[in-house]
């Protein structure tokens, strides 16, 4: 019998060009190290010294440092790897060979299929050993094969659903709890709290009132933070991520396309500190002033605050950058300020309809809170109707330029401080208006406002004193009069 032709031999599903291509956009692009990094794994690729790469690349990603040909030939030199792999000149052409990292999510669906098909071949192998040896127990031997197959296609294919039961036992359930235990521990937990402490699932924003009315930040929740320019919001979203961050000890990133990085280090340190704006910018501090700036500064370093200062983001930049500091830090809450500011993923027909690009955008951002389980705050622009409406109170149609964003978010507030309008319209004040919640209730929360240190905190209203008989019966007669919800 004659030997096989080379051009019969068959090699096992692989598409070094994508793979290439993979690690292209990883070496040139930091969106493209991001998505890449996040989709694969070493044993998606075929080829020894891609994976050698792509480990490399990976761990610069976990560990949240730059990655370029450069830095890449040095960490595997220090290996010992580099020569292994074709030295600096294959990592050169592999950078020269990316051309565009736009397509970058192709790229790694190729990989993808391809890693798939090889593990079937493989699966589909040590079922045909099993079955030359003619096991005693066939049926044993078919359930066997079953069962590789079936894990191929659950590490393949997104769940097609989950059984009620599955989730009431705990076997799918986030507390790993069965339900009935996890009610026990709720009321247990109930039992022990104190009068003054509320019970909430969430993670507390620390304004109390507020917190009972959502119930806190809750995991996969999208958020929606509005209002017209100048009224606070990016230093009330700055507030929840202080309150978060440094009181419950929750690594917080902020992707802010507005202001700089250390513009809101600046709000940062003046509402932690208490400090007026003006006295650190020029340095007019006296001596007890100074050591609470110390104080602050010393807690701010003490906690994880990642501040992501990029102008111009995409969606798609921003959902493989969050995934990016979810992976490296951990972090519990993500603060986006603010959306009109994002650009969509790039198409045509969005870049000609920005309300389709803002629907888009939305869409992608309550997905982004599900992938990542945790909470997104996102800041939103609201349309000139306010200004020309009596009392300015805002409403959800005011939301600009798409009714979407009401759709896809869980909480949708707005912020309204009267004393911008009119200076002795509730001076200090400020009033959150819970428009939407999706699973709660709604309501107006006030709280107070120092503009010179940009801080909200709780509002206390002054001591209530009991009317006499003569004023009780004054307010009962006038009652009719007053003005309803605070209008």
């Amino acid at each position: 019998m004659s030997g096989m032709s080379p051009s019969s031999i068959k090699i096992p599903p692989s598409s070094k060009e994508s793979e290439m291509m993979v690690l292209g956009c990883m070496l040139t692009s930091v969106n493209g190290l991001n998505i890449a990094a996040d989709a694969l794994d070493e044993s998606d690729f075929y080829y020894s010294e891609h994976r050698t790469i792509f480990a490399a690349l990976k761990q610069s990603f976990i560990k949240d440092k730059p990655a370029d040909v450069h830095l890449m030939a040095e960490e595997l030199k220090r290996q010992d790897k580099l020569n292994a792999i074709g030295g600096i000149a294959y990592l050169m052409s592999l950078a020269q060979f990316a051309g565009t990292s736009a397509y970058i999510e192709e790229y790694t669906n190729i990989v993808k299929d391809k890693a798939l098909l090889r593990r079937m071949i493989s699966a589909s192998q040590v079922v045909e050993k099993k079955a030359l040896d003619e096991p005693a127990d066939v049926h044993e031997a078919l359930d066997d094969a079953q069962k590789l197959f079936f894990e191929i296609g659950k590490s393949s294919h997104s769940k097609t659903g989950v059984l009620i039961g599955d989730i009431l036992s705990g076997v799918e359930a986030h507390s790993n709890l069965p339900f009935i235990k996890e009610l026990e521990a709720r009321q247990e937990r109930y039992m022990q709290r104190g009068d003054g402490e509320i019970g909430i699932t969430g993670i507390p924003s620390h304004f109390i009132d507020l917190d009972r009315i959502i119930n806190g930040f809750n995991n996969s929740h999208l958020i929606i933070l509005a209002a017209r320019p100048a009224m606070g919001k990016t230093a009330l979203a700055i507030n929840i991520a202080e309150n978060i961050c440094f009181k419950n000890g929750i690594p917080v990133g902020i992707f802010s396309l507005e202001m700089t990085a250390e513009q809101l280090v600046h709000r940062i340190v003046c509402s932690q500190s208490e400090i007026e704006s003006e006295k650190i910018k020029t340095g007019s501090l006296s001596s007890n002033e100074f050591h609470h700036v110390i104080e602050a500064v010393n807690t701010i370093q003490d906690h994880s605050m990642l501040i992501d200062d990029q102008p111009g983001l995409k969606i798609s930049d921003i959902r493989a950058r969050a995934r990016r500091m979810k992976e490296a830090h951990g972090v519990g809450l993500i603060i986006i300020d603010y959306l009109q500011l994002i650009t969509g993923s790039g198409s045509v027909r969005n870049q000609e309809n920005r309300q389709n690009e803002i629907s888009e955008i939305s869409r992608m951002l309550k997905t982004l809170a599900r992938e990542l389980d945790i909470p997104v705050l996102c800041l939103s622009q609201l349309s000139r109707k306010v200004e020309e409406r009596t009392g300015h109170r805002p409403m959800m149609s005011d939301l600009r330029e798409s009714g979407s964003i009401e759709q896809d978010a869980d909480i949708v507030m707005f912020l309204l401080r009267r004393d911008y309008y009119d200076s002795n319209d509730r001076p200090g004040q400020a009033e959150v208006i819970i428009a939407k919640n999706r699973h709660g209730g709604v309501g107006s929360v006030h709280l107070t406002y120092r503009k010179e240190i940009a801080q909200f905190a709780n509002f206390s209203p002054a001591s209530y004193q009991i009317p006499t008989q003569q004023e009780d019966e004054s307010e009962k007669s006038f009652a009719h009069f007053k003005p309803r919800n605070g209008d």
